[in-house]
């Protein structure tokens, strides 16, 4: 794993690839296919807003496993996001929705109605003292929050930059109180039925939101907190990362895991970097039996470095090694070659 260092040093580079000023509510939507125009085309860096839905429940005031003197997981996350957010602070609009929005009671499920801190360039310091402010509490209303988020997002311009979730959590969403205690799975381990619907593992309509927004255009990156050695719910995060459509790659676990302050320095970080520096629009999208060559400096890529992001707005995501070329050398031109089906 690269050394948090190097992963700084390389958004330094890379955060002047992008603008972005417009706050969300200033924004159009403005969704709308993509045409096939055959030849060659240069690719755009997308001007990303990234939307952070941030668990508070009673669980993230546990310690973290290692790192940082023994910070709790709510501290950790923090400290993380201030620690690796600031070199995008003027390239990246940055939002915040914590859940639940009241830690009033124990399994307290409320999701406010809008943003705790609305999408905007210059949000780093506003984001750290938000969180500073609060307190961990409350149960984990996954789905909710995320349906929240996503509508914050759907006003935000598609065909001229790229949205985004982030869902930092420690552990299974909840709050369903459709389900049934007798034979739901419950959110801790435990023997015999759950002491409440609200405890019981809410991952089916989890899973289904997030796939639902994915589907819409909204993607959303999920990164696991948890302690060393548990994995009682990395099924569910799996799943809910792969429903997302931002799953990790070359891992074991499609989801971001986080045990350690350091991995989720280092998770934030490469989020961070597909969303901010490897993120780009063309102005041409292949039609049914068409096709898209992408290439770097001339180089072309193979189909494991690059996939479409939204194909409906022309969003393209480089990975692996193609994203650290384009975050660590900000001028390398990225281009494409398109054929159109003439038949």
């Amino acid at each position: 794993m690269p050394s948090r260092s190097i992963l700084l040093a390389t958004l330094l580079l890379s955060a002047a690839c992008v603008g972005y000023r417009t706050p969300l509510d200033d924004l159009t939507h403005v969704d709308a296919g993509i045409p096939c125009r055959p030849g060659g085309v240069s690719l755009a860096h997308a001007q990303p807003t990234v939307m952070f839905v941030l668990d508070r429940s009673t669980s993230m005031g546990t310690a973290m496993a290692s790192g940082r003197n023994g910070q709790t997981r709510w501290a950790a996350l923090a400290s993380a996001l201030g620690s690796v957010l600031p070199s995008v602070n003027q390239a990246m609009a940055i939002g915040a929705l914590f859940f639940p929005s009241s830690t009033s009671g124990t399994m307290n499920c409320s999701v406010a109605g809008r943003a705790d801190l609305v999408p905007a360039t210059g949000n780093v310091a506003a984001l750290t003292r938000l969180m500073s402010s609060l307190a961990p509490g409350g149960a984990t209303p996954t789905a909710a929050a995320i349906d929240t988020a996503a509508g914050l997002l759907a006003a935000v311009r598609a065909a001229a930059g790229a949205r985004a979730l982030v869902l930092a959590t420690d552990g299974g969403p909840d709050c369903n109180q459709s389900l049934d205690t007798r034979t739901c799975r419950c959110v801790t381990a435990t023997a015999g039925a759950c002491t409440s619907s609200v405890a019981c593992v809410d991952d089916t309509r989890t899973v289904a939101t997030l796939a639902r927004h994915q589907a819409q255009g909204l993607p959303t990156y999920v990164v696991g907190i948890e302690s060393t050695g548990d994995t009682q719910l990395s099924d569910v995060l799996d799943a809910m990362a792969v429903a997302g459509g931002r799953p990790r790659t070359g891992a074991a676990q499609s989801y971001y895991r986080a045990t350690s302050a350091a991995e989720l320095d280092a998770a934030l970080a490469t989020i961070r970097d597909q969303v901010g520096a490897c993120t780009f629009l063309t102005g041409s999208v292949p039609d049914s039996g068409g096709a898209i060559v992408i290439s770097l400096d001339g180089a072309d890529l193979t189909s494991e470095e690059w996939a479409w992001g939204n194909r409906e707005t022309g969003e393209l995501l480089l990975l692996g090694d193609a994203c650290a070329v384009v975050a660590a050398v900000p001028d390398t031109k990225v281009s494409a070659v398109v054929t159109c089906n003439e038949g």
